[in-house]
């Protein structure tokens, strides 16, 4: 041991009596004493988080490039980017602009030809549909941009209105029957 050591470690080398079982006196074994860890549940806040401020998510899409995408109907498709490579492998940068036309497009709910910005791709998709307002009823709101996404919801409003007007025109037509027919019972008796 070294002589120093001594000084200091003359109280923790002093034997503790020895303890019965597995690993019973194995402290003994050891100059300085085997620290005990205790747990402590961390001390309580002093002040209350404050809330996080959530931001207010709109339900049509946004979106950082082409911008010009989210006011009309492009069918999913994008301005691209890539080389145009010449004969002697010379890269130049270019981009691909989706085909856009403004065409007039008839919806039966509004019963009026709207002008909207459309590409190939999308009209290809508004056939397939059967119309533009089943088209605009199949598209998730995340799909549209703000002006679309406000269309889908004018007709929408329109389908609504003109259902519960038929609905309320057939009430009236089985009542007339019913009154009709209680009236040719009568004649007849």
């Amino acid at each position: 041991m070294h002589p120093t050591l001594g000084l200091f470690a003359s109280q923790f080398t002093k034997r503790k009596p020895i303890k019965r079982g597995l690993l019973g006196d194995i402290q003994g074994k050891y100059l300085y004493p085997i620290k005990q860890i205790k747990i402590t549940p961390p001390p309580p806040p002093k002040k209350t988080p404050k809330p996080k401020e959530v931001k207010e998510t709109v339900p049509w899409r946004t979106q950082a490039t082409y911008q010009q995408s989210l006011k009309g109907l492009y069918g999913g498709k994008h301005i691209q980017f890539g080389n145009q490579i010449s004969d002697f492998g010379n890269k130049s940068r270019r981009t691909w602009k989706p085909n856009v036309q403004r065409v007039k497009l008839y919806s039966e709910a509004l019963n009026e030809q709207l002008i909207i910005k459309c590409t190939p791709a999308a009209l290809k998709y508004i056939d397939r549909k059967g119309g533009l307002d089943r088209y605009m009823m199949s598209m998730k709101d995340k799909e549209l941009g703000k002006k679309m996404y406000e269309l889908k919801y004018k007709i929408q409003a329109k389908i609504i209105e003109m259902d519960r007007e038929r609905n309320r025109l057939a009430r009236l037509d089985v009542a007339k029957e019913v009154d009709e027919g209680e009236t040719v019972e009568k004649s007849i008796s």
